[in-house]
Order: structure tokens, then sequence, then C-alpha cells
């Protein structure tokens, strides 16, 4: 009698354990997803990668003309008062 049960038990805890451990740990993302509509992720799409802080003008490494063309292609996206 005391082996239908420990059977049963055993079971059940199969089940509860392989419905909790169907995924493994997700990594942490690099760069926002596109869907967000992040104004740095739309910047670094178009060759402006993140810098720390608000940006004022291009970041080093990257000429006026590849920050022109990436911020008026994320102007939609850009901070500002509402």
């Amino acid at each position: 009698m005391r082996r239908p049960i420990i059977a049963a038990g055993l079971l059940a805890a199969a089940a509860v354990l392989g419905a909790c451990s169907s995924e493994g740990p997700q990594p942490a993302p690099t760069s926002p997803p596109a869907e967000h509509g992040s104004y740095a992720h739309c910047l670094s799409e178009h060759g402006v990668p993140a810098a720390p802080g608000p940006m004022v003008g291009p970041p080093s490494g990257v000429d006026e003309q590849t920050w022109q063309d990436a911020t008026e292609a994320c102007s939609t996206l850009a901070p500002g008062p509402s």
C-alpha cells in the first residue's frame, strides 16, 4: 500500500519540477531592445556609441556628419520637453 503513495508523490514532484525548470536563467541585455524606443539604442544603430551621461555633441571618435545624421534619424525618440 505504501508503494502507490510514494510513486504518486514522486510523479507529482517530478511534474512540479519539470514545470519550474522549463527555462534557464536569461542573460542580462547589453543594450535596450529596439522596441523600447530608446534614443541611445537608435543612436548606436546609426553609428554613435553610447556615452556616459547626456550627450551635447558627438562623443569622442564620432565625426560631425555621422552625429548629425544619427540625431536627425532618431529625433522622434530624443528626450525633451513634452
